[in-house]
């Protein structure tokens, strides 16, 4: 091969844990700042407040789940998902993806909801994330803050026992 990678290119960086738990935290709560999801390009104007907390999306169908959005006031956003669909420029669309699309919504749900990864894995744009999983690659995708994020209710829940609130710490995240 010509050219070979080098051995000596560094392709992982090591990143302090505190660091990547304040990047999650911060990215977390600017998913609550309405300028900061608008400026993302999300559409927002129907939803009552942010962050957008439904009590249950355990549903049997992903069309019962489309459904179940759509009462809360997502469409507007599914809809921008699907009609943001184009073509890769260039010789990208052979060597990778072909098609790239906008990022939708990202739904954060807890152990009481099941179902809902199967449920909402065929719907474009839509992510789905366990809360005791967060990731800041889900919660900021291209280091851009501001995503809009569903959260079922035993996962909001959950975000104190995970993250700790000013008075007591953390209990998954060991004292964070």
């Amino acid at each position: 091969m010509f050219a070979p990678l080098k051995t000596w290119r560094r392709w992982h960086r090591k990143i302090n844990v505190n660091q990547k738990r304040h990047a999650v935290a911060s990215a977390l709560a600017a998913s609550a700042v309405a300028p900061l999801v608008v400026a993302r390009g999300h559409h927002v104007d129907h939803i009552p407040e942010l962050p957008l907390v439904v009590d249950s999306l355990n549903v049997d169908s992903t069309k019962a789940l489309l459904g179940a959005l759509e009462n809360v006031g997502v469409s507007d956003d599914l809809r921008r998902v699907r009609t943001s669909k184009s073509t890769r420029r260039g010789f990208n669309k052979m060597r990778y993806s072909r098609f790239t699309s906008a990022r939708g919504p990202l739904v954060v749900y807890g152990d009481e909801n099941p179902n809902l990864r199967r449920t909402a894995r065929n719907l474009p744009g839509i992510d789905v994330c366990n809360v005791h999983r967060l990731n800041l690659l889900q919660l900021a995708p291209g280091g851009h803050l501001g995503r809009f994020v569903i959260f079922t209710k035993d996962a909001f829940n959950h975000l104190n026992k995970v993250f700790g609130t000013y008075r007591e710490k953390g209990i998954e995240k060991n004292g964070y």
